[in-house]
């Protein structure tokens, strides 16, 4: 993390960074209603978080790629327990938040956008996780959104089957969304 020049330690850096994009969440209804909305939309992590630690993230997403998928998995295990996410991290985690970024990656043209801008195991993998938090928020009977799972099942299983071979997750990714699958259907 010295190669970055952060001024405070890296846990405290991005937990900061997280909050801040907690706090500031991507609109994700009515997006295209006018061009500035979906404008704010497609740079949100840009105008959020700022070049600085955009290239800073950029350089660590680069050389940490292969651990990419192992910390969205253990990220996401880690909002069942949002007190020690607070307690450790200091990030206030609701669970609102949460279904907003999915929304946003799944239902948006800006997160959609920003996920085409990524490599194809990171987009995959962000899918995924997004198809969970909704689907958890189904189980829990708040789904604020609305949103309709299947399409972005059936287009991730595809994606993956024909795509993924390097995906360390890949098995448990199919299982979970052939689960879902069945599940809405």
């Amino acid at each position: 993390m010295r190669d970055f020049g952060l001024k405070e330690p890296s846990k405290t850096h991005f937990s900061k960074l997280l909050q801040k994009l907690i706090d500031n969440p991507p609109v994700v209804i009515r997006e295209t209603d006018d061009l500035l909305t979906l404008l704010k939309n497609t740079a949100h992590f840009y105008r959020i978080l700022d070049k600085e630690n955009i290239t800073v993230l950029k350089g660590i997403l680069d050389r940490d790629r292969k651990s990419f998928e192992q910390i969205l998995k253990t990220f996401y295990g880690l909002t069942y327990h949002p007190e020690y996410l607070q307690k450790e991290y200091s990030l206030t985690l609701p669970l609102d938040a949460l279904h907003d970024y999915a929304a946003f990656f799944l239902n948006t043209i800006g997160g959609k956008l920003y996920l085409f801008r990524r490599d194809s195991a990171s987009r995959m993998t962000v899918s995924y996780y997004a198809i969970l938090v909704i689907d958890r928020a189904n189980q829990e009977g708040n789904n604020p959104h609305g949103i309709d799972l299947r399409p972005a099942i059936d287009s991730l299983i595809e994606e993956i089957e024909n795509t993924a071979k390097n995906l360390k997750f890949r098995d448990e990714y199919l299982d979970n969304l052939y689960d879902l699958k069945e599940k809405y259907n």
